[in-house]
């Protein structure tokens, strides 16, 4: 390998370590219930009315956050997989969640 590739390799991986390292899981993760459990409660609204776009609005800000911090679209369909049986299931844990989820999932001010 010439030298220059050399390096160049090692810088790449140097980055995507330093990358990978950064990460916040918590937060990626936090992104990921919020983008999903906000989806999910905008199919039970008018589709057409300010509150449902209001909840698909804030749902795409958390998919981009978490989607930019490495969450693939199977995290995505993980979380709504859960959270649909759990809707389905659960009405006091729902409603423990969708309570989480309007503390969590909105910016304060």
């Amino acid at each position: 390998m010439k030298p220059t590739l050399c390096t160049s390799v090692f810088l790449v991986a140097l980055s995507f370590n330093s990358w990978a390292q950064e990460v916040d899981y918590d937060k990626r993760n936090l992104h990921i219930f919020c983008a999903s459990h906000l989806k999910l409660l905008s199919g039970t609204i008018d589709d057409g009315g300010d509150e449902y776009k209001a909840l698909m609005f804030m749902s795409g800000v958390h998919r981009d956050e978490a989607t930019g911090m490495g969450a693939t679209e199977k995290h995505f369909s993980d979380v709504n997989t859960y959270l649909k049986k759990v809707r389905n299931t659960s009405k006091p844990k729902w409603s423990s969640l969708t309570s989480r989820s309007k503390e969590l999932c909105f910016p304060q001010s």
